[in-house]
């Protein structure tokens, strides 16, 4: 059986104001990075709302469409990133490691 359902992700990015750019290279984003793990990384993105609950204290809810401005460029920034930092805490890790044992 085929599966027939349009992936609609990157729809559902723009339609929350994130701007996509160049959807052969947001498609190839998301493929290698997964929709999930990337709109984690757009979450200090999205618009929030301050609010007082029932016994007056201020909250702030996060709201499920983005800030204006919002690109994947700049999450895909923020990607790599953190990818060449988790590499150099493995690497500094690494070197703790074989001093220890030395």
């Amino acid at each position: 059986m085929e599966y027939t359902k349009p992936w609609l992700a990157l729809e559902q990015l723009a339609s929350r104001g994130v701007d996509v750019g160049d959807r052969e290279h947001a498609v190839a984003l998301l493929k290698s990075t997964g929709y999930y793990r990337l709109t984690g990384y757009l979450y200090p993105f999205r618009n929030s709302e301050q609010y007082k609950d029932d016994e007056g204290r201020v909250r702030t809810r996060v709201l499920s469409d983005y800030r204006a401005g919002t690109a994947l460029h700049d999450v895909e920034s923020v990607i790599n990133f953190d990818r060449r930092l988790r590499m150099l805490v493995l690497d500094g890790i690494e070197r703790i490691e074989v001093a220890l044992r030395m």
